[in-house]
């Protein structure tokens, strides 16, 4: 690396209203190796090529080396200018980005698997079905206000 880039500084955490930490995307990807950082990078737009996944297998770039890399670097490394700005562009916006619900997971039949159905399509996610309060409500056509005072204080939800 160059000896003009800024030292990465980790990404606080910080706490949620629930008391749950949230963890930056930066936190995360400091633990790739360059397999991961890889296949991450294959599922962002950033226009990249089979020669730039290349560049870094042979520079084995790992995901804390990543976060680290100036435009220069990138430079150093290889990389055309455009391509060297995108990636310290990109690396400079994971740094700043907080991991989303569910961002650790590669992909939609990941996330299904996690609840129990076996499938990649959302259209096998059970439907809602209504509880007894619900049906109390369209067959005896209460006040909507007064349904959900009872599904508050019921015990049985």
């Amino acid at each position: 690396m160059s000896e003009t880039s800024t030292p990465y500084t980790p990404a606080s955490t910080s706490t949620s209203v629930a008391g749950n930490e949230t963890v930056s995307l930066a936190d995360e990807i400091k633990k790739w190796d360059t397999e991961k950082l890889i296949e991450f990078l294959e599922g962002q737009d950033l226009k990249l090529k089979p020669a730039h996944f290349d560049i870094l297998c042979k520079k084995e770039v790992s995901g804390r080396a990543f976060l680290d890399f100036t435009k220069q670097d990138f430079r150093d490394s290889r990389f055309e200018i455009g391509t060297a700005v995108a990636l310290a562009g990109f690396a400079k916006e994971c740094k700043e980005k907080k991991k989303h619900a569910f961002s650790s997971y590669c992909n939609l039949k990941e996330v299904l698997e996690k609840y129990g159905i076996k499938s990649n399509s959302i259209t096998s996610i059970p439907q809602f079905t209504p509880g007894k309060l619900c049906q109390l409500f369209f067959r005896y056509k209460f006040p909507l206000a007064y349904t959900f005072s009872l599904y508050r204080s019921s015990p049985n939800r």
